[in-house]
């Protein structure tokens, strides 16, 4: 890609792209952790830069559902990017990404819809079924079909973003995983490492019964497996609450970086299980 992998599932990844949850009153039936049914919208913009970056400016809009079924959680992220580059030429991003996790950590699902200016449409999905030392293979809808090998302890993402709340409560401020959340083959698989800052206060103007009085800064770094060098495929920090919601983000590719502000925030109702 033009401007290498964009995360899918954003949020969920660590988020991502795909499940952070945005506090609401009452947690989902069967749930564990701060995790709740919402629909979140951000504003996104071009960030720092290099000198000789090629990228002149970005600008978009990202809206991620998250919805909680009776044994798992279904999260549904569009998402337009904008990129100017140097020559004054533009290109635009339209991704459609939902993804599936069950809450027993060993199931995921996934359908991805992108069309590009520079690359064209794809239309795909795929599924894993992990064993119980957590390894597996993920089948690629594809054509043709394609397997990828998942190795042991192998998370998705609301257990990796569970996995760094409890962490963060914790006070403990580092953290490693292999993380599938899904995307083109060469990059669905990634490993993470994670930073924990300190607690800031800043109180959640505006966002009413959401809002709290501050957040982590959690810095989350993206490897592909086979790396040989210390320098991640990109580098994603999150501004995230105890109870999840993420107030902004920012996606750092080292020659330049998309960041995104949360511009409103709204619960969905959680279905009834028996």
């Amino acid at each position: 890609m033009l401007y290498r992998t964009f995360p899918k599932t954003v949020i969920a990844v660590v988020l991502a792209a795909g499940a952070l949850g945005v506090g609401t009153p009452v947690l989902a039936a069967g749930a564990s952790g701060p995790l709740v049914a919402h629909k979140a919208f951000y504003e996104m913009e071009m960030g720092d830069k290099v000198q000789n970056s090629h990228i002149v400016s970005v600008m978009g809009r990202s809206v991620f559902a998250m919805e909680r079924d009776c044994t798992g959680w279904r999260s549904v992220e569009d998402y337009m990017l904008q990129f100017v580059v140097e020559n004054g030429g533009a290109d635009r991003v339209l991704s459609h990404f939902e993804s599936w996790e069950a809450d027993s950590g060993d199931k995921y699902s996934f359908d991805i819809l992108e069309e590009s200016s520079f690359e064209g449409r794809k239309d795909f999905g795929g599924f894993v079924q992990l064993d119980t030392d957590s390894t597996g293979e993920a089948v690629f809808t594809m054509t043709p079909d394609t397997v990828v090998d998942l190795p042991t302890d192998t998370v998705f993402p609301v257990q990796h973003v569970r996995r760094i709340l409890a962490k963060a409560e914790a006070g403990e401020k580092m953290m490693s995983a292999t993380v599938f959340s899904g995307a083109e083959p060469d990059s669905a698989l990634m490993r993470t490492s994670t930073v924990v800052g300190g607690w800031r206060d800043a109180p959640g103007d505006g966002l009413g019964q959401l809002g709290e009085d501050g957040y982590w800064q959690i810095n989350v770094a993206y490897f592909k497996p086979a790396a040989t060098t210390s320098e991640p495929e990109y580098v994603i920090k999150f501004e995230m609450q105890r109870n999840g919601l993420v107030r902004g983000y920012e996606i750092d590719y080292g020659d330049f970086s998309i960041e995104a502000s949360l511009t409103a925030a709204e619960p969905v109702e959680i279905q009834s299980c028996s």
